[in-house]
């Protein structure tokens, strides 16, 4: 069993990863049993801050095969050997339904926060990171008490929203989205799919959202470019297919 929380740091590290938060497990909590059936101690998440893990993933056997969902066939490969050598079990945001909660989970391990856009904005990392799976463990840690102490003032309870976001006057990310696609409404996919199809050589479409790179917030772990155009591809994607289906039904 691994006992020291910096030894799980680093073993984060050897794929770009790093530890984005996590909490002791309560009595209350449920679903944590590990492979053996016995109750887990702790839940550690893990994820990407910036573009942190790009240089190893795009390196992979998964990125390069040409094969569906890469970003998540390798996150499970890498997720299952970190888990077999931490003595823990896995859980990944993918793979539903039903789906792990991973965005509860994330508020409690983490300052974290709902943003405008719909995505969770971090106080230091902004729009700009992401978790990859979780792993529960047959120990506690004490490192994990900072973590979920320091998450539970970041939201706006009566916004529903980040203090970053509910406090922020100017609102730049959304007065830059070309169609208007985000506001208090919710998000307007099909309009944002509509400018995405009909205008292949935007800055949204070759490299980003607008919107989201409009946000003041983290800038210095803002995607570099081949990271965001991965991302960016894999969602016109997926909204693209889901639109058809949804017309051709």
């Amino acid at each position: 069993m691994v006992s020291d929380y910096h030894v799980i740091e680093q073993a984060a590290v050897r794929f770009g990863l790093v530890i984005r938060g996590g909490f002791n497990i309560m009595a209350e909590d449920d679903g944590f049993n590990l492979g053996d059936n016995s109750k887990a101690k702790s839940l550690i998440l893990f994820g990407n801050a910036g573009s942190s893990i790009w240089p190893i993933f795009s390196a992979s056997s998964e990125y390069r095969d040409g094969l569906e969902d890469p970003l998540n066939r390798w996150s499970e490969r890498i997720g299952n050997k970190m888990s077999a050598e931490l003595d823990g079990q896995v859980f990944f945001p993918f793979g539903g339904p039903p789906y792990k909660p991973f965005i509860q989970w994330a508020k409690k391990a983490e300052s974290m926060g709902n943003s405008r856009l719909g995505m969770l904005i971090h106080p230091d990392y902004g729009l700009w990171h992401a978790y990859r799976f979780g792993i529960a463990l047959p120990r506690s840690f004490s490192e994990l008490d900072m973590f979920s102490e320091a998450g539970r003032p970041f939201e706006n309870e009566q916004l529903g929203l980040s203090a970053l976001c509910a406090f922020c006057v100017d609102q730049p990310c959304l007065n830059t989205c070309p169609v208007n696609a985000f506001s208090d409404e919710g998000y307007d996919v099909e309009g944002c799919y509509g400018f995405l199809e009909g205008n292949p050589n935007s800055d949204c479409r070759n490299h980003t959202c607008s919107a989201r790179l409009a946000c003041p917030e983290g800038r210095a772990f803002t995607y570099e470019k081949a990271h965001a155009r991965f991302h960016m591809d894999a969602f016109f994607t997926s909204i693209s297919e889901r639109y058809n289906n949804k017309v051709e039904n």
